[in-house]
């Protein structure tokens, strides 16, 4: 199987599709991006890969969106990746997708793409990945709830930190730690997430142990206030970033706090190293 595809490239070259082999989907996954020009989002995260764009672009229009999917499907597809299984189709890219205005058009025609080739994406899921900040706008929660219901929308919500000081530090961000964690509860209490949690040293400073014991307390409060969390996803830096301010957890850290959270809140709990899924013996799967 030939791959020519490298995502941060594709990405940074202005395309608003890009096929990656992701640890969290478990297989090739397709990427959209909304924002092909540069980044967009209300988090300046240390661990972010996103560099600035350097291809030429004409922005972000759905007529694109659906000529490259089209274009991927039919042709780049059969002769790239063809026999491997897409497993979802991803909202992403360079920012936070809930920040952009032209969301709902790129859900409803990712929705009627992977209803127009059922041969090719007929199991893949419909993924969307967000900071959590769009959970602040009744609009946009509205959308997203309805996508959930209706086409089976998988939300991805990021929940770093457990606490004020590691919130800022993980986010670079000014907004209120308590907002967000209060519009994650209130959108989970109406439709599921996953929430997607990164574990990594940033300048020095490692999660420690009281750290994970706050971010297993906060996941009860939020399962105990109605929210509905089908699964957690602890993940560690794997790519480079343009601050490189982030080293990775090993392995053996990662399991144990999975294994501590899993233990504290009943959760599921997944935890993905530098390069695969883990299970609890430590072998990558």
């Amino acid at each position: 199987m030939h791959v020519p595809w490298e995502p941060r490239r594709e990405r940074e070259a202005g395309h608003l599709i890009y096929p990656a082999v992701s640890r969290r989907s478990g297989g090739l996954s397709l990427g959209v991006n909304l924002f092909p020009d540069a980044k967009v989002c209300s988090f300046d995260c240390p661990y972010c890969e996103v560099f600035i764009a350097s291809g030429p672009s004409a922005g972000f229009s759905i007529a694109d969106l659906e000529d490259e999917l089209e274009d991927f499907l039919g042709r780049i597809y059969p002769d790239s990746w063809a026999p491997e299984p897409l497993r979802d189709i991803c909202i992403s890219g360079n920012g936070e997708p809930t920040a952009s205005p032209r969301l709902g058009e790129a859900l409803e025609l990712c929705a009627r793409v992977r209803k127009s080739h059922a041969d090719i994406l007929g199991s893949a899921s419909l993924v969307l990945i967000t900071n959590s900040t769009g959970f602040l706008d009744p609009s946009i929660s509205a959308l997203l709830e309805r996508f959930s219901r209706d086409e089976g929308l998988v939300v991805w919500a990021k929940l770093d930190a457990a606490s004020e000081e590691l919130f800022r530090l993980m986010s670079g961000a000014k907004i209120e730690f308590e907002r967000v964690v209060a519009g994650i509860l209130s959108f989970a209490r109406r439709s599921p997430v996953v929430i997607q949690t990164m574990l990594c040293e940033v300048e020095g400073r490692s999660p420690s142990d009281g750290d994970i014991a706050d971010y297993a307390a906060l996941l009860s409060r939020l399962v105990e206030g109605g929210a509905r969390v089908d699964q957690i996803h602890l993940y560690t830096y794997s790519r480079p970033s343009p601050g490189r301010r982030c080293v990775a957890l090993s392995d053996e850290t990662l399991l144990r706090h999975a294994a501590f959270i899993r233990g504290a809140t009943g959760l599921a709990v997944r935890a993905f190293g530098i390069g695969a899924e883990l299970n609890p013996e430590g072998i990558e799967r």
